[in-house]
């Protein structure tokens, strides 16, 4: 039978809906848009709210917030030496020294009228002193004048 068909083998073309090689590309694509979109929202949403609409003239004037209240900061005194050497503070706040050292000291500054702590602070006792004005001042023990530090008043 000459006439006869031969069955023959042949392949479908191959097909491919989605190529694998550029799914790494899509995602880090995906990944900056969604950051990009993030940082857009954080720009807008963060502002306030009379920044959004514009300038308007007749809104109320903002007062800032009242300052913090006035702090108490101690400073100690053992085996010769102040702890913290130098300590920074704010106008109005306390500080105080503690005498922990088994000697009694006595604080004076020349820097600054009225840090003077007349007389000797026994062990366990502080004298304290609230700074009016800026500046740096410098404070020491009366008995050694080595024994020093400074209160930088911001």
């Amino acid at each position: 039978m000459s006439g006869e068909l031969e069955p023959q083998l042949t392949s479908a073309p191959e097909r491919r809906p989605f190529h694998k090689e550029n799914a790494p590309g899509l995602s880090w694509l995906f990944i900056v848009f969604l950051l990009a979109l993030l940082a857009l929202a954080v720009i807008v949403l963060g502002k306030p709210r009379e920044q959004l609409a514009g300038t308007n003239p007749t809104a109320t004037p903002v007062t800032p917030a009242p300052t913090s209240q006035p702090r108490i900061y101690t400073i100690s005194y053992d085996a010769g030496v102040f702890s913290p050497t130098n300590l920074r503070v704010h106008a109005g706040d306390t500080v105080r020294i503690k005498n922990e050292s088994i000697f009694p000291i006595h604080v004076r500054s020349e820097d600054i009228v009225g840090l003077d702590s007349i007389g000797d602070i026994p062990q366990g006792s502080y004298f304290s002193f609230t700074f009016a004005a800026k500046g740096t001042f410098g404070y020491f023990n009366v008995r050694n004048l080595d024994q020093a530090g400074t209160v930088i008043v911001r």
